[in-house]
C-alpha cells in the first residue's frame, strides 16, 4: 500500500478548531449552570446514589446527572436530574 504523504490534521485551521471547541465548552458550561442551579433548588443536597449529605462547604462536589443521559432533556420539574 502506498501512503499518501498527508498527515492527520493537514488542512485543518487550528485557530478555527480551537474557537469552535472553546465555544462548545462555554455553551455547555452555561447550560450546565442553569440546570445545576435548578436541580440544587429542587432536590435535597444529598447524593442520590450513596446518601451522603452536602453542605455549603462541599456543595461544589455535588454534580447533576441526567437520568436518561440526554443533556438537552431538562424539564423544569427536575424529573430527569439526580444529584450525585
Amino acid at each position: 500500500m502506498k501512503k499518501s504523504g498527508r498527515r492527520a490534521g493537514d488542512g485543518i485551521d487550528g485557530g478555527k478548531l480551537d474557537a469552535i471547541v472553546a465555544r462548545a465548552h462555554k455553551e455547555a458550561d452555561t447550560r450546565m449552570r442553569g440546570y445545576r442551579e435548578q436541580s440544587l433548588r429542587l432536590h435535597a443536597h444529598v447524593c442520590a446514589r450513596c446518601g451522603r449529605a452536602f453542605d455549603r462547604g462541599n456543595l461544589h462536589e455535588l454534580t447533576v446527572h441526567h437520568k436518561d443521559h440526554n443533556h438537552d432533556n431538562n424539564p423544569s420539574d427536575g424529573s430527569n436530574w439526580e444529584n450525585l
